[in-house]
């Protein structure tokens, strides 16, 4: 990590779970504040730890030791995998489309589903945590395969994750996310 998130350290949610009591972990979960994203807040209290216990998806908890060696959560990301149907109203750029191997309208994946910061974290600390998850989607990559990342985001939001190398590929199905993918 970066010199200014020396003092963070990234769990997976199963494992801090099996490690604390469970009288512990809901006031944990309840101490991540995030006024951005307060649906973000509501997954990872209430959906994040049966997705885990569902293999659906695996949430990674940025934690910070505080002085009274409690720890808070500054910020987390779930990761799953999940396929891209690519329909005629994509515009993937030609470059990324040779690398995506689709298969009859259809892209493996991996989904970058949640991503959210604690009130109050450090500009970049975003950056920092997609860094992270590509990083754990290029690891599976050299055990598993699939070589595409993709996220759905809000139209504010789209310039930031181009500007982190995802690339706009069209809307979701509903019309409403940015549906967009990157190359590991």
């Amino acid at each position: 990590m970066g010199a200014n998130y020396v003092d963070l350290v990234l769990r997976r949610l199963h494992d801090v779970a099996r490690e604390i009591d469970e009288d512990d972990l809901q006031p944990l979960l309840c101490s991540f504040k995030c006024s951005m994203e307060p649906a973000s807040e509501n997954f990872l209290r209430n959906v994040a730890l049966g997705h885990e216990k569902n293999d659906i998806s695996r949430t990674y908890l940025f934690l910070e030791k505080t002085n009274s060696d409690v720890n808070t959560i500054k910020g987390f990301f779930t990761v799953a995998v999940k396929c891209l149907a690519i329909g005629e109203h994509h515009c993937i750029p030609d470059g990324i489309s040779r690398q995506m191997n689709i298969d009859r309208g259809i892209a493996q994946s991996y989904l970058l589903g949640q991503l959210a910061k604690a009130d109050g974290a450090e500009k970049g600390f975003g950056r920092e945590m997609i860094s992270r998850a590509l990083g754990i989607f290029s690891k599976n990559n050299e055990m598993v395969g699939c070589r595409v990342a993709r996220l759905d985001c809000r139209d504010d939001l789209l310039e930031y994750y181009k500007s982190c190398g995802f690339a706009f590929i069209g809307k979701n199905q509903n019309g409403i996310l940015n549906q967009m993918v990157v190359i590991i």
